[in-house]
């Protein structure tokens, strides 16, 4: 991307890489001394490097190489490499899902996907891959910039609040804001390149087909719907014959009669034993005489 004087620092792609590239320096300074504060040992610090700050250290390359020529000079090669991380960290987000289902999980796999999705539809643009795959028919082409960016960003703030009300250490606390950064910061990255390519007009006559895929989903929906339909009718038609076929009604009906009849008994039976146990355990009264009977 060409460098442009006098414009802010939110609009500068060479002033974001270079605080994003202070910005992973910290975290990862930060995320081991935390590491080694908590009494970690040396396995336990590696494993931290090699988990948390796997994306981390090679995006701090990525970004340290478009200060140089070579990153320059191959940045189309370096960005199918970010593209093929991110897919990873896509995929990794899918299980998440299905290991532990919760608010952050869920939100952690929206912000992967359309970071991902992002990614793909602005850094292949302008290569072979583009016009080889006919990307310029993906229905993610109508998704605008500022949509792409608005999104992420929401999302992003979204899942920092709800990792800060379950993160109970400082270490966290601190971690947390800085990853939200780095997305944000990212993200923007990403946005610059777009208006860039927008701007020297690379491959912007894309034929997204977004209404198309939508109209299909629908199509999909209503058959299924129709579908379901149709077998709970079968299915209870079915039902319907089988208690016909094997007069279930009337054998219903009877076993309900048999059930009231043997309940009924059943009742006279216990008042007629318990009539009989209050007669044998009544006492008899006692005769009384008088004193001049006695005389």
């Amino acid at each position: 991307m060409k460098k442009e004087e006098n414009i802010s620092l939110f609009d500068s792609p060479d002033k974001i890489t270079t605080i994003i590239i202070g910005l992973i320096l910290i975290i990862i300074i930060l995320s081991q001394s935390f590491a080694i504060n908590n009494n970690l040992g040396a396995l336990e610090i590696f494993r931290n490097i090699l988990n948390h700050n796997s994306i981390y250290l090679f995006m701090l390359l990525y970004f340290a190489s478009l200060k140089t020529y070579l990153g320059k000079k191959y940045f189309n090669y370096i960005n199918t490499v970010v593209i093929f991380i991110y897919f990873v960290n896509m995929i990794t987000s899918t299980l998440t899902i299905f290991h532990t289902f919760s608010l952050t999980s869920l939100l952690g796999f929206a912000l992967n996907v359309l970071l991902f999705l992002y990614l793909f539809h602005v850094f292949f643009r302008g290569t072979r891959i583009w016009k080889d795959f006919k990307l310029r028919k993906s229905p993610f082409n109508e998704l605008t910039n500022d949509w792409y960016f608005s999104v992420i960003v929401i999302i992003s703030v979204m899942s920092l609040a709800v990792n800060l009300i379950f993160t109970t250490t400082f270490d966290g606390t601190v971690l947390t804001l800085l990853d939200t950064l780095y997305i944000i910061l990212f993200t923007r990255y990403i946005f610059l390149y777009r208006e860039y390519l927008d701007k020297e007009k690379i491959d912007i006559k894309n034929e997204g087909n977004l209404e198309e895929v939508k109209t299909k989903i629908s199509d999909v929906v209503d058959d299924l719907g129709e579908s379901i339909s149709d077998i709970a009718g079968d299915i209870s038609d079915s039902v319907n014959k089988f208690v016909d076929d094997n007069n279930l009604d009337e054998k219903l009906d009877n076993a309900k009669e048999k059930i009231k009849e043997v309940g009924t008994k059943a009742a006279d039976k216990i008042d007629e034993v318990a009539t009989t146990i209050d007669k044998k355990t009544a006492k008899p009264k006692k005769k009384t005489t008088s004193k001049k009977e006695d005389k």
